[in-house]
């Protein structure tokens, strides 16, 4: 009867520690994983989409376009052309996304000193296109222009 009493109590401890394990694991795995803005970062074999950020930067004072801004997404970072346009994107899970983009003056006095500024771009609800149908849903692009005001 003792016998009996013991591996009862035994399996229900050993059921409780292993719940409480789960609990940890998961909670670390979900705390390790997520970037600044909350979505996991993208590993080989899940799902995911290519989001990208375009448009154009001009200046608020005349509205001229403003080559040699270096312009970053996350890990990807570009710089505006003689007409102002630039290009980046963002690898990530296929769902809403809020991504920062910096815009920075780097080249001086060159094209004339501008002020940093950052923006954040909302993928709500997006709409994927020339995904392989599997892993790969594919690519949603935003057009974001820009007016920077310039240093005094």
């Amino acid at each position: 009867m003792i016998k009996n009493i013991k591996l009862w109590f035994l399996k229900r401890h050993n059921s409780l520690i292993g719940f409480g394990l789960s609990i940890l694991g998961v909670s670390a795995a979900c705390s390790i994983s997520s970037c600044e803005y909350g979505a996991p970062a993208v590993e080989y074999g899940v799902p995911h989409a290519t989001f990208v950020v375009k448009g154009t930067v001009v200046s608020d004072q005349d509205s001229t376009p403003i080559q040699s801004i270096r312009v970053v997404l996350e890990h990807d970072t570009a710089y505006t052309d003689p007409s102002g346009q630039y290009r980046v994107e963002h690898s990530s899970f296929p769902d809403s996304q809020t991504l920062m983009v910096q815009f920075e003056d780097t080249d001086g006095e060159i094209n004339g000193s501008f002020n940093a500024r950052d923006t954040i771009v909302e993928f709500t609800d997006p709409l994927f296109s020339g995904g392989s149908g599997s892993w790969d849903a594919g690519t949603t692009e935003k057009e974001v222009d820009v007016e920077l005001k310039p240093k005094k």
